[in-house]
């Protein structure tokens, strides 16, 4: 018994050392494989698709940042040459001054000037690109000064618009037939232009006038004038417009001034001053006192509800106009536009109807315009004093 448990013992310990040989092997086989030169299974991608190291470079017009290293094998790149910044008073976006040339030199590169060069930041040269392809900037003349002219001297009395308290008509309306043309349109309406003064001797005496235009679905738009008659003629006190509301414009003669209503600023009063509505009456008196010959010409203050302006006013020609079946010589005065959007206004005087216009037409413009011809005229009452 005891020789057979030595020869199970030798042999175990012969398996176990087989065994030991055996995993000695297997290890060394496992490290070879490991540490083998020229081995590759363990690389999952071929040496033509190793990637380098990630690099990262900011490009900016001012700030020049440091550049990381190249690898060994990587020809040095030359260094990027940055465009100077231009100085803080020039902007890629055109001043509000646009029109001064000098500005506008500054702000665009001259033609001859390289927005490209080579190796430039490719920001600046982007900018300097477009700003290359901007319109060469003409020089604008600035708008002059907006300043309210100085009164002038009155005109001499031979060219003043004057007329006695015995040179106007009675009281009387006009009523006209009125075709107008807006925007290419024509239509048709209705006018009036009243005229009246108080009966008593009393100087000076009151006057009103009003010139009134209706249209249908529209309404009125009237112009009215008061004030007083002085032996050089009509002395309007207020002018007033309405329409949808009312401005007006006062005659102030103890300041010497006309004002506005609103912030429109005030003018200086000149002698034989009138407004829009007053005129006509004033022209009225005019010519029927005086003989004037063609060509001659009548200088006067005029105000709206917004401005005062002198007016010239040109005896242009003599006309016939049929009025219900009849002819009225008439005496065309033509005042032409003082601006380039101002109207002109044509009046036709006649001598039958105490000088009064039986025809007045304004045209602007634009080419529109309104053409009042009359119908028939009445006799008014006079003013209750």
């Amino acid at each position: 018994m005891h020789a057979q448990a030595l020869l199970f013992q030798a042999n175990l310990a012969s398996q176990r050392r087989a065994l030991a040989a055996l995993g000695a092997l297997v290890l060394g086989a496992h490290l070879w494989l490991l540490l083998a030169p020229g081995a590759s299974i363990w690389r999952l991608q071929p040496e033509s698709q190793k990637l380098g190291p990630l690099q990262t470079r900011v490009l900016s017009s001012g700030v020049s940042l440091a550049q990381p290293q190249s690898p060994a094998t990587e020809q040095p790149r030359p260094p990027i040459q940055q465009k100077p910044r231009p100085p803080a008073s020039a902007s890629a976006t055109l001043p509000a001054s646009v029109g001064m040339s000098a500005v506008a030199s500054e702000v665009l590169p001259a033609p001859e000037e390289n927005l490209n060069p080579p190796n430039s930041d490719p920001n600046t040269a982007a900018l300097a690109s477009l700003s290359n392809k901007l319109p060469e900037v003409e020089a604008i003349p600035l708008p002059p000064e907006v300043t309210v002219a100085p009164a002038v001297s009155v005109p001499p009395a031979s060219n003043a618009l004057t007329a006695k308290v015995g040179d106007f008509p009675p009281n009387t309306q006009i009523n006209y037939k009125l075709t107008g043309q807006e925007r290419g349109l024509t239509y048709h309406a209705f006018g009036t232009l009243k005229w009246q003064t108080q009966s008593n001797p009393s100087t000076p005496k009151a006057y009103e006038a009003e010139l009134r235009v209706k249209a249908f679905l529209v309404g009125s738009r009237v112009w009215r004038s008061v004030g007083s008659m002085t032996e050089n003629g009509l002395a309007p006190l207020r002018y007033s417009d309405s329409w949808r509301g009312e401005r007006a414009a006062h005659f102030e003669a103890a300041q010497k001034k006309i004002s506005f209503s609103g912030n429109t600023p005030s003018i200086e009063l000149q002698s034989g001053a009138q407004d829009q509505v007053s005129l006509f009456i004033q022209m009225a008196a005019t010519v029927s006192a005086k003989n004037f010959k063609l060509g001659s010409e009548l200088n006067v203050q005029t105000a709206t509800a917004r401005d005062a302006v002198n007016w010239t006013l040109t005896y242009k020609s003599d006309d016939s106009i049929e009025v219900n079946g009849n002819r009225l010589e008439t005496q065309r005065w033509v005042c032409l536009p003082r601006g380039k959007f101002d109207s002109q206004i044509e009046m036709w005087l006649s001598q039958a109807h105490g000088g009064m216009p039986v025809r007045i037409k304004i045209t602007q413009v634009s080419g529109n315009f309104i053409d009042m011809e009359m119908r028939d005229a009445e006799s008014l009452p006079a003013l209750p004093s």
